[in-house]
C-alpha cells in the first residue's frame, strides 16, 4: 500500500492528522523519500488548512502554492485529481521525456509546464503525467533507455540520449 493510502486509511480531515504524533506520522509515510520533512510539512499543511481555509483543501493554484512544501507539481496534482480541473503535473519523467522527444526544449520543470500548456490540447493535460511517468519508469529511463522495445522509438529524435539499449 502507498504512503498516502496508509495515511488516508487513518485520517479523513486535517484535524485527524494533527491528532497523530509526529513520530507516528513519520512511520506511516515511511519509506517515502525525505519522510521526516514531509511529515513536518503534512502537519503544517493540516494546521494551515484549518486556520486559513476552514479545513478545506483549496482549489486554486495560488492558494495551494501558499501551503508549506507544496510546489507546482503537487498543486497541479491536487487540481487535476481532487477537483478535475485542467493541469499538467510535470515531474522528472515528464520533463525528461518531453525534451527527449523534442516536444519542448526547456531547462526545468516550470519551463516545461508553461510550454506544454501552450502546445498540448487541454483534453490531454490530466493524463499526460500518468502516461509519461509509467513510460519513464519502465521504458524511457533516465540512463540508457530501452529504445529497442519502445513502440515510439522510430519517431523519437532521442535528444540528450547518450546511450540506449
Amino acid at each position: 500500500m502507498s504512503a498516502s493510502g496508509r495515511l488516508f486509511k487513518l485520517v479523513s480531515n486535517p484535524s485527524d492528522i494533527l491528532r497523530i504524533s509526529p513520530k507516528k506520522l513519520e512511520k506511516i509515510i515511511y519509506p517515502v523519500g525525505f519522510y521526516r520533512t514531509k511529515a513536518k510539512n503534512i502537519r503544517l499543511i493540516a494546521q494551515d488548512l484549518l486556520t486559513r481555509f476552514h479545513g478545506k483543501v483549496p482549489d486554486d493554484m495560488e492558494d495551494l502554492l501558499s501551503l508549506k512544501g507544496v510546489g507546482r507539481k503537487t498543486a497541479n496534482l491536487v487540481l487535476t485529481l481532487g477537483f478535475n480541473k485542467p493541469g499538467i503535473c510535470v515531474d522528472t519523467h515528464v520533463h525528461r521525456i518531453s525534451n527527449r522527444w523534442g516536444i519542448v526544449k526547456t531547462k526545468n520543470a516550470f519551463q516545461t509546464e508553461m510550454r506544454l500548456r501552450k502546445i498540448l490540447p487541454k483534453k490531454f493535460w490530466i493524463e499526460y503525467n500518468d502516461l509519461l511517468v509509467a513510460f519513464g519508469q519502465n521504458i524511457c529511463k533516465p540512463v540508457s533507455p530501452l529504445c529497442s522495445i519502445c513502440k515510439v522509438s522510430f519517431y523519437c529524435p532521442k535528444r540528450l540520449v547518450k546511450h540506449h539499449r
